[in-house]
């Protein structure tokens, strides 16, 4: 049986790790957002939520925007993960490049993140740990497909495999990471109710927070894919 590689826990190096790959390629994360994520923007602004028999409701959800948002994150995840790949290699990309590979794997993609969504939603079911210990496993499924051209089971099974020793990693980084987003979201609204600020402010600086957020996790799982993907080299036998 091979020896279990070392594998360094250090929740908060992952998380200064993607922190600064986010500082020193600023500019083409904020291009790549404000052209990509603009559309979920929009769609959180103008469609209304609707409710039964097509009324609009006053709940704060917006199930509309939301449900464009889940077919549309297909798109964006696989443009965002392209051009991660080509930051890190060094190599030049495009907008339209990352569009086009979104769109092309989109069906492999959304079909991954429901087989996902329902093994996680499954584990909640059951209890909250396994549901998070399938977060964890499930966390390199869309890296596999965009970058290693798996399948929606290929890729479930590889990141199953990839992530048995970065379980705990994960679930520690991406924890303090949640639980830093949730505190300033309530920063954020409990500063806006009590200046009595425009909700549309409030709106703008949750979107903020949110592809910030969104951008930082989707780093820190990239950093963990390539870490995983060296390691997976260095202990495979050669031929």
């Amino acid at each position: 049986m091979p020896a279990r590689p070392p594998v360094d826990f250090a929740p908060f190096k992952r998380l200064k790790e993607a922190a600064i790959f986010l500082h020193v390629y600023r500019r083409d994360l904020l291009c790549f957002f404000l052209v990509f994520y603009l559309p979920v923007i929009l769609a959180g602004l103008l469609i209304p939520d609707i409710g039964p028999g097509g009324q609009t409701q006053g709940t704060g959800i917006p199930v509309v925007a939301l449900i464009f948002d889940f077919f549309y994150h297909p798109i964006y995840m696989g443009g965002l993960i392209y051009l991660l790949a080509r930051i890190e290699a060094g190599q030049p990309w495009s907008l339209k490049e990352g569009f086009v590979l979104g769109v092309r794997l989109w069906d492999r993609l959304l079909l991954a993140n429901l087989i996902s969504l329902v093994v996680i939603g499954l584990g909640f079911m059951a209890f909250v740990v396994p549901a998070i210990i399938a977060y964890a496993r499930l966390a390199m499924v869309e890296f596999r497909i965009v970058l290693d051209g798996d399948d929606p089971f290929q890729a479930i099974r590889n990141s199953y495999r990839m992530t048995r020793f970065d379980m705990l990693p994960i679930i520690g980084s991406t924890s303090l990471l949640f639980m830093a987003f949730i505190l300033l979201r309530l920063l954020i609204d409990q500063v806006a109710q009590t200046l009595g600020t425009d909700p549309l402010l409030a709106f703008i600086l949750d979107s903020i927070l949110t592809i910030g957020v969104m951008l930082m996790l989707t780093v820190l799982l990239f950093r963990f894919y390539g870490l995983a993907s060296r390691r997976h080299a260095l202990v495979s036998p050669r031929p």
